[in-house]
């Protein structure tokens, strides 16, 4: 069955490439159609693309396999942006109105204006968060409201230059599928998982990645801060292969025993590895946390999702560390169309990212299907019911036409010459001479 709209996305981690396309109905709900996913290996680093060549033949294999898995085809697909360079910039821009009201115009020369903005070593990413002060005094909604200045505070996303670059190169000059667009990974997965509420009265998002931890703080419904730390589940699993462990091994043991806090008396040297190097990640979510200006604010807490969140006493370590209430999230269900096999797959925290672009793309990225012109049908029945139907003997033709025929069939009268026509002549004089009943 053709699915002739849908939106995809891929979410490039450093443990794992994932891509999935999936249909929306009216209500922006989401339903899965097709996934893919393949291990990243060496060529991500800290959310960043480290070996372009190897990135892009695992991009490009993974795209056209999801693209084989949809009728019609892959046109293309919303990406995600990510790294250790990710952060956010507050910016503010001004400009006076004189007792002019607020227009639409306005707004557009404020965000302009933002966006000329060049930061050091740094690329605008996007601007988000938009907050409006008029004559000093916060306003939502400036438009028709007149003052003397307007005041425009924006969050700015930066990151390294070479991050959208690096990412057209591994997928668009590799495989034959265009960029549709892209999308902060961060801000993606609070698409995802964050309710309104949580949001507006103010909460700490805290995404525990392989290679990465990205700490977002949420106030009055908007993004207040944003910073990615260059730890993550990884360097966990590094230090247990500093005990002789093979890293396949040393996975396992983290995601099976692994705990964030210790759990007995007699603590082996594998938790105690794994409690000192949890406390080191913790340590810097709790400074950050501190540096957003924001820690005595957040009312609804922390919201912890990623794969590595998953470690066991993670939530009972940040909160007794904290005095803050955690929990553990996933994609609002609201937001899937959930199948029962689909389940497992959507519970995991490891996943919430794609979920959040998928949510944020709004064109098709299924490509068209080519018009084919349809020809006009006859109608009217072509049956044979007589013999001469059957054999194609030809009906006889109409009377008129008959006559016709026979007139172009007659011989032509032959022409008389000079002697001819005076025989003929003196032949009709002697039948008149001697005709009875001729006059005297």
């Amino acid at each position: 069955m053709e699915q002739r709209e849908y939106v995809a996305a891929l979410d490039l981690g450093t443990s794992k490439m994932l891509a999935m396309a999936a249909s929306k109905d009216s209500e922006g709900v989401l339903k899965i159609l097709a996934t893919e996913k393949v291990a990243s290996g060496t060529s991500i680093r800290r959310g960043f693309i480290y070996n372009i060549e190897d990135a892009a033949t695992k991009v490009s294999s993974l795209v056209n396999k999801l693209g084989y898995k949809l009728r019609p085809g892959l046109k293309k697909i919303y990406v995600g942006l990510g790294g250790q360079s990710l952060r956010s910039e507050s910016y503010t821009v001004k400009k006076e109105m004189q007792g002019r009201s607020v227009d639409s115009k306005t707004i557009d020369a404020l965000y302009e204006e933002c966006q000329k903005y060049q930061p050091e070593l740094a690329e605008i990413l996007d601007v988000v968060s938009p907050e409006y002060f008029l004559d000093g005094r916060p306003e939502p909604n400036p438009i028709g409201v007149p003052c003397q200045v307007i005041e425009a505070k924006f969050q700015l996303i930066l990151g390294r230059p070479s991050l959208k670059l690096c990412l057209k190169k591994s997928i668009e000059d590799k495989s034959r599928v265009e960029i549709a667009g892209f999308f902060i990974s961060p801000l993606a997965t609070a698409e995802a998982v964050l309710t309104s509420r949580e949001k507006e009265l103010g909460c700490g998002l805290v995404e525990f990645g392989a290679g990465i931890t990205y700490v977002s703080i949420y106030k009055g419904g908007l993004l207040k801060y944003m910073i990615a730390i260059p730890l993550g589940g990884n360097v966990i699993t590094k230090d247990l292969c500093s005990t002789n462990l093979l890293e396949a091994d040393a996975e396992e043991l983290k995601i099976n025993k692994g705990s964030a806090l210790s759990e007995s008396e007699k603590e082996e040297l594998t938790d105690v590895i794994i409690e000192a190097r949890m406390n080191e990640i913790i340590a810097n979510v709790i400074e950050q946390i501190r540096l957003s200006g924001y820690g005595t604010a957040l009312a609804e807490g922390l919201v912890i999702t990623g794969g590595a969140s998953q470690l066991r006493n993670l939530s009972k370590s940040l909160q007794q560390k904290t005095n803050l209430q955690v929990r553990l999230a996933t994609v609002e269900k609201s937001l899937v169309d959930v199948n029962s096999s689909e389940n497992r797959f959507i519970e995991n925290p490891a996943n919430t990212t794609i979920f959040g672009l998928l949510t944020l793309g709004n064109e098709n990225c299924a490509k068209e299907i080519p018009k084919v012109e349809s020809r006009p049908v006859n109608r009217e029945p072509q049956t044979a019911n007589s013999f001469e139907d059957l054999f194609e003997v030809k009906q006889p033709e109409t009377e008129e036409k008959e006559k016709e025929k026979e007139k172009r069939k007659a011989p032509e009268k032959k022409k008389t010459n000079f002697l001819d026509r005076f025989k003929n002549k003196m032949e009709g004089m002697s039948k008149n001479l001697f005709d009875d009943n001729t006059d005297e």
